[in-house]
């Protein structure tokens, strides 16, 4: 099956690569075959090493995604088997997303609901359009959002805004949704591409064993820990012998930017 035919692709311009969720006809609605086809477009670009930034986007400007495509719902749900599969596929393209060891930045147009707030959710940043709508309307289908995307929104908005959403599903505009903690920017719809590659051609810049091990402890810390542990130590460590700092070190003597985009691949984190 090709990129078209799932409804999502992978591009790269530069050290940007952009997962594309490409079904504007429906207001980019996230349909099966898209759900199964992101975790290998997210490692895809997560292992490229040409790749320093992950920009997450919807096609055209009118829409993140409005949701789950729910003309699947009928035929999917008919089955026990069926229910399982969605979600295990709702479930990988999550944790996928927000695992890859890259930074990741949801560039909102528009609509931004239910599945597309999953989505989101998962990226490191969003940066959103000053006519972007946001929601969890779970509760108006009489589905049930995954115990992974509640915590996710909770610890961004809190327990009291979490049940709020999720029991009214109603929708916030960017200002209400910047002012919860969802959105980190609101752009004009004209700025935000703009504004969003500029921002990632800055993480571009920075040294990426650095931007990954910063990923790796507030992850850390958001699973719980609240002083040093073994693997924060070990990053932090590792760091002081790596090639990134030798080179910054230097570009700070020679009143220089440092080129962290020629610097010696290091391993994995």
């Amino acid at each position: 099956m090709n990129a078209s035919d799932k409804a999502a692709f992978f591009k790269r311009d530069g050290a940007i690569g952009y997962l594309v969720i490409d079904n504007p006809s429906k207001r980019n609605a996230i349909n099966y075959s898209m759900w199964t086809a992101i975790p290998d477009l997210v490692r895809q670009a997560d292992t490229d090493p040409s790749v320093r930034v992950i920009v997450l986007r919807g096609a055209g400007e009118n829409a993140f995604a409005a949701g789950a495509d729910i003309n699947e719902f009928e035929t999917m749900f008919a089955t026990s088997q069926g229910c399982r599969d969605y979600h295990d596929a709702i479930r990988k393209a999550e944790q996928t997303l927000g695992t890859c060891s890259k930074p990741t930045i949801a560039m909102i147009h528009g609509f931004c609901i239910g599945g597309g707030m999953e989505l989101a959710l998962a990226c490191d940043l969003r940066f959103a359009s000053d006519d972007g709508r946001f929601g969890v309307t779970a509760s108006k289908l009489g589905v049930v959002y995954s115990l992974t995307s509640t915590r996710r929104l909770m610890q961004l908005i809190g327990p009291s805004r979490t049940r709020d959403l999720l029991y009214s599903g109603r929708l916030l505009d960017a200002s209400e949704a910047a002012a919860m903690g969802i959105v980190d920017r609101i752009l004009s719809a004209a700025d935000l591409e703009r504004e969003t590659v500029d921002y990632a051609r800055t993480l571009c810049q920075r040294a990426p064993r650095s931007i990954a091990a910063s990923k790796r402890i507030v992850e850390i810390i958001l699973n719980g820990a609240h002083d040093e542990t073994t693997a924060s130590e070990r990053l932090r460590l590792d760091a002081f012998a790596g090639d990134e700092l030798a080179e910054g070190i230097r570009a700070f003597k020679a009143r220089r930017q440092p080129d962290f985009l020629r610097a010696k691949p290091e391993e994995s984190i």
